[in-house]
C-alpha cells in the first residue's frame, strides 16, 4: 500500500447549491496512510480535541506498534477523512493483520487496549450513512490492500458524556465490561464513600503487620531505578501467576517487555514520565504493583500484580496498594478513574460504573461475510463461556496448555530509544 491514497466521495444527491452541501457534509474526501509522519498534525490536533482515552494517544499507540504490533506483523492502516477545508474530522488509528486468505482492520492496540475509539472532530455530525461511507470509502482507497473486514471490539458508547459516532451502526455487546467511577479533590472522604469503617480497620492492620516484617513505602516511576524495579516485580509476579491459573499469556515475549519500557521512558510536554508507576516496597522488595496513566483528567489503570508469597500476600498487599492509588489521583486532582475490562471484587469496591463495551464488525465482500459469522460465532460462544464459571476455567486451562510451547522465561529488553513527547 502506498504511504497516501486519497478516495474522493461521490456526492451525495441532494437539492442544495454545491457549497452547502460541501460544508455540511462529515467529509468530502478519505486518505489511506501507512506512514505516522503523514498524519502527525492531525493526530496531534484531534487527540487534543477529540473524547479519547489514553489508548488513542501517540504516547500509546506509536510504542505498541514498535514492539508489538510489529511482532504480530500488524502493519498501520491510518485513516483519515477530511472536510472541504481540508480539515481532519475523523482519524481511525487501525491496522491491517492477514488470518490466512483473509485480511482485518482492526484497531492499534489490540488486547492492550481497554477501550477502543474513533477520534473525531468535536461539532462535526456523522450519521450512520457516513460511518459506512468512511469505511467503504478507505477500503477503496487502500485498493490491493483492502480489508476484507473491519472488526472495531470494545468499543464503549459514549465518552466523556460524548457518544461515540459507531454506536449508530449495527453492533454486539462484547463479552466483557469495563469499571470506572468518578473522583473527589478529599482523597480521606471519598476512600470513606467506598470503604465501610471495619473494612478501612482491617488495611491498617494488614498493612501494620507488613511493617513489623519490614519498612512499607510506596514508590513511584519518576524515579528510573524505582521504575525498573517496579516493572521488573511486575512481570516476574504476573508470569508466575499466569502459569499458576493456567492463564494464556504472552507477557514472557520480549516484544511485551519492551512495550512497557518504551512506555516507562515516553515523556510528557511537562517532563515528567507519561506512564505512571506505583509499588508498593516492602524492605526494598516491590511487593505489589499497578501502572497507568492519565489522559484528560481521567487515570486509566493497566496492569497489576501483587506478590504471591503467602506470608505476603494473606496481608492483601494488592489492595493496600490501589487504596494509595486512588488517594493519590484524589490529590493529583484527577476527574475520573478507571480499572480497565475484566471482572474483579476488588474493581467493584472503587467504581460504581459498569462499561458496556460493543464490536462492530463491518465486511466488505464475501470473504468478509465468511469472517464475519465466525467472528460472530467466537463471540457468542466466549460470552456463553463468561457466564459459566466452571466452562470459563475449563477453557483457560485448554487454551494455556495448547499455548505452553510459546511462553518461556523473562528476558532482557531492547536498548532505550529517544523518548517521544506527548503532547
Amino acid at each position: 500500500m502506498p504511504n497516501v491514497i486519497g478516495f474522493i466521495s461521490p456526492p451525495v444527491a441532494r437539492r442544495l447549491p454545491i457549497e452547502e452541501e460541501l460544508t455540511s457534509r462529515a467529509f468530502v474526501k478519505v486518505e489511506v496512510h501507512r506512514d505516522i509522519d503523514a498524519i502527525a498534525a492531525d493526530w496531534a490536533e484531534l487527540e487534543r480535541l477529540a473524547p479519547a482515552s489514553i489508548y488513542q494517544t501517540r504516547a500509546f499507540v506509536l510504542p505498541w506498534l514498535a514492539t508489538l504490533g510489529a511482532a504480530r506483523k500488524i502493519t498501520p492502516f491510518f485513516v483519515v477523512a477530511r472536510d472541504s477545508l481540508g480539515r481532519a474530522t475523523a482519524l481511525l488509528c487501525l491496522g491491517l493483520r492477514q488470518f490466512g486468505w483473509f485480511r482485518t482492520a482492526s484497531f492499534l492496540g489490540d488486547k492492550e487496549a481497554n477501550f477502543n475509539l474513533g477520534l473525531f472532530r468535536p461539532g462535526v455530525n456523522f450519521r450512520a450513512s457516513d460511518l459506512r461511507r468512511l469505511l467503504r470509502d478507505a477500503a477503496k482507497a487502500a485498493g490491493a490492500d483492502a480489508p476484507d473486514v473491519f472488526i472495531l471490539k470494545n468499543q464503549p458508547y459514549d465518552w466523556n458524556r460524548t457518544q461515540n459516532p459507531f454506536a449508530l451502526l449495527p453492533r454486539r455487546q462484547s463479552p466483557s465490561f469495563a469499571y470506572a467511577t468518578k473522583l473527589a479533590d478529599d482523597a480521606a472522604a471519598f476512600l470513606e464513600t467506598k470503604l465501610s469503617k471495619d473494612t478501612r480497620k482491617k488495611l491498617r492492620k494488614k498493612e501494620a503487620r507488613l511493617a513489623e516484617i519490614g519498612q512499607l513505602a510506596l514508590i513511584t516511576g519518576d524515579d528510573p531505578d524505582d521504575a525498573r524495579k517496579i516493572l521488573d516485580a511486575f512481570f516476574t509476579d504476573k508470569i508466575r501467576r499466569c502459569e499458576e491459573k493456567s492463564i494464556t499469556s504472552d507477557l514472557a515475549t520480549p516484544a511485551m517487555r519492551a512495550f512497557f519500557d518504551r512506555l516507562s521512558r515516553q515523556k510528557t510536554a511537562a517532563g515528567k514520565p507519561w506512564l505512571e508507576l506505583y509499588g508498593l516496597s516492602l524492605g526494598g522488595r516491590v511487593i505489589a504493583t499497578y501502572v497507568g496513566a492519565a489522559h484528560s483528567g481521567r487515570f486509566s489503570a493497566m496492569v497489576n500484580s501483587f506478590d504471591g508469597d503467602p506470608v505476603i500476600s494473606k496481608s492483601s498487599p494488592g489492595d493496600l496498594l490501589l487504596m494509595k492509588l486512588v488517594a493519590a489521583q484524589c490529590r493529583l486532582g484527577r476527574a475520573s478513574f478507571d480499572l480497565g475490562i475484566g471482572e474483579g471484587r476488588y474493581k467493584e469496591t472503587y467504581c460504581d460504573t459498569t462499561v458496556p463495551l460493543f464490536d462492530l464488525v463491518m465486511p466488505l465482500g464475501p470473504k468478509g461475510a465468511v469472517l464475519a459469522v465466525r467472528q460472530a460465532f467466537c463471540s457468542r460462544l466466549k460470552l456463553a463461556i463468561k457466564k459459566n464459571p466452571q466452562a470459563f476455567a475449563a477453557f483457560r486451562k485448554i487454551t494455556h496448555f495448547a499455548s505452553r510451547p510459546r511462553l518461556g522465561g523473562l528476558r532482557k529488553a531492547e536498548p532505550a530509544p529517544a523518548p517521544i513527547v506527548s503532547r
